[in-house]
């Protein structure tokens, strides 16, 4: 019997040629199909493809064709690659030193803290510890792990509180120059600080440096205390009764 090959099957095979394509590039763009990885292999990096693919779809941000699902897949796993050599080659926060200004001080924690696990983990946080004042330190008795573990916390439950702003929130801004009380030679300094949290609200931070004026590093400034404003982004609260609304 001769068999027909008719147009009909052709244009199917091609189709499910082009998907089983498609399937190949993502996997072989996330380095799944590189021999050495397979081990890696772990059901949440699966379904974190399955979902960004699932978000291209639902959002119609991929165009009308494969080829287009494609190439949103790449762009936005090109965008990933980028922010992670960025982070990687980032040396992080370290500690005070007399090197730095005032004006230094919250830029460079915030950043810190945005790529808290950058060189290494909780680095932003080991840094926090670090020019925090003793006020901070006595609060949680020394222990530096339990003010990790708490900011870890608070970050997680509170979006709108400092660590949750700083670690998980959308944007920060500095909205003030720095407030040298005293001036030139004053030893206590004021900033204010703009964050957009990860659902959107609103606060300001008023930051308090001063300068340590003994040894151990004597000249340094460090963080005395961070204030936060109410949900309107006020630091006199109208709203307040018998607690802070949110």
């Amino acid at each position: 019997m001769k068999r027909i090959y008719s147009p009909r099957s052709s244009s199917i095979m091609m189709y499910v040629f082009s998907i089983v394509l498609l399937l190949g590039s993502v996997l072989y763009a996330e380095g799944l199909l590189n021999p050495p990885v397979f081990k890696m292999w772990n059901s949440k990096k699966i379904s974190n493809n399955y979902e960004k693919i699932a978000t291209l779809l639902y959002e119609g941000n991929y165009g009308d064709s494969d080829e287009d699902l494609f190439i949103a897949l790449l762009n936005d796993k090109q965008k990933e690659n980028t922010m992670n050599a960025k982070s990687a080659s980032y040396t992080g926060a370290g500690v005070p030193r007399s090197s730095l200004d005032p004006e230094d001080i919250v830029p460079l924690l915030m950043t810190a803290l945005e790529k808290n696990n950058f060189p290494e983990s909780d680095a932003g946080l080991i840094s926090m510890w670090e020019f925090a004042s003793d006020t901070t330190k006595y609060i949680f008795q020394n222990n530096i792990t339990e003010f990790i573990e708490s900011c870890h916390e608070t970050a997680e439950e509170f979006p709108t509180s400092f660590y949750g702003a700083a670690m998980n929130g959308q944007s920060w801004d500095m909205e003030t120059n720095i407030n040298r009380v005293g001036g030139k030679d004053g030893w206590i300094a004021t900033q204010i600080m703009k964050t957009i949290s990860s659902d959107g609200r609103l606060r300001r931070w008023q930051w308090e440096l001063r300068k340590n004026k003994r040894p151990p590093c004597l000249g340094c400034w460090k963080v005395e205390n961070i204030a936060s404003s109410d949900r309107n982004g006020d630091f006199e609260a109208t709203d307040r009764g018998t607690g802070w609304s949110d």
